[in-house]
């Protein structure tokens, strides 16, 4: 089982280097029209990626435990926790009504506002990052209390 958490855990980074690579190599143009057609399609292909990522999410963790809680640990969070926070702001694809709109419409905050309009959204990521959260709060009081 370590040795699939391993090559799982490899294959993330993998992807995540050379999304950042293409950022250097590819110009901003062709990269922006590259996103905007996948939010032009109702956002499926989006969609369609975050699942399929959440499910990968969900099977390191749960090789994590199989295989122990060994060295990997630190580096597994770590991925959890990055593709938990992208996955969670893809649910945020509504227009807010005009009552909720931010007043002057920094991505940053039209992304925080629509998180405060429809935390709903982002339901299943969040029952993950609340599980994660619960366990991580039990390991930490474990370990005070056993020293």
């Amino acid at each position: 089982m370590t040795i699939v958490l391993a090559v799982l855990m490899a294959l993330f980074y993998l992807q995540g280097l050379v999304k950042f690579g293409l950022w250097l190599v590819v110009p901003y143009s062709t990269r922006i029209k590259r996103i905007s057609s996948y939010y032009a399609r109702d956002q499926r292909v989006i969609g369609v990626y975050d699942t399929v990522t959440l499910l990968c999410v969900v099977a390191i963790v749960v090789l994590q435990f199989v295989s122990g809680m060994n060295a990997p640990s630190f580096v597994a969070g770590l991925l959890v926790g990055m593709n938990l926070i992208q996955i969670f702001f893809h649910r945020f694809n509504r227009p807010l009504p005009d009552d909720r709109q931010p007043p002057e419409p920094a991505p940053n905050m039209t992304m925080s506002y629509a998180i405060q309009a429809a935390p709903v959204l982002g339901w299943r990521e969040i029952i993950v990052m609340v599980a994660l959260s619960a366990w991580a709060l039990y390991v930490i009081v474990a370990e005070m209390l056993l020293g």
